[in-house]
């Protein structure tokens, strides 16, 4: 249906200089798309989480996660301080209700200079998750290294069709 957001979102962490060999996580990831995408670019540590765990069995098959584990991404994530080297959270976004605790939340567990990667849908992408984003920009606790312009999110899908466009959002941890 031409959903390139894993394929685009696994390049940009690349581009961002992330050693392959260093943790990153892939939060919401669902059926392991990105995963997928990022294990064809030698990415191997790659660690997943999702609330569904039907969607995690599909990532489990697509073996390319270190690790999959059940989490629910309005709570508090199950990682120590600093621990990865990336963290994205791609499609999922629609899903999150406490938007400033899971910014949050990436700014923890993501190493100083490391990055977080976001894809947003254009129609969501309003004041509130604007503000929750500058946020932490105007208070120095990560940069915007990259934003896209508005992406098609599944063009060939009957619900979202060329209408409907997605922004990707590349920030380093200060």
């Amino acid at each position: 249906m031409g959903y390139a957001a894993p394929r685009i979102a696994a390049e940009a962490v690349a581009k961002q200089g992330i050693d392959p060999s260093q943790p990153i996580l892939d939060a919401g990831c669902g059926v392991g798309l990105t995963g997928l995408e990022l294990s064809k670019l030698g990415f191997n540590a790659v660690v997943g989480v999702d609330y569904s765990s039907k969607s995690l069995e599909k990532s489990q098959e697509r073996g390319c996660y270190s690790k999959l584990l059940r989490a629910d991404l309005n709570k508090p994530l199950d990682f120590e301080d600093n621990h990865f080297a990336a963290a994205q959270c791609i499609g999922t976004l629609t899903y999150v209700e406490n938007m400033c605790g899971l910014m949050r939340e990436f700014l923890r567990v993501v190493k100083p200079g490391g990055i977080v990667q976001l894809s947003h849908r254009l129609d969501l992408y309003d004041d509130a998750y604007k503000g929750a984003l500058s946020e932490l920009t105007d208070n120095g606790l990560w940069t915007l290294v990259h934003h896209s312009e508005p992406q098609p999110y599944i063009p060939g899908h009957q619900d979202f069709g060329a209408d409907q466009a997605i922004i990707f959002d590349v920030f380093r941890i200060n």
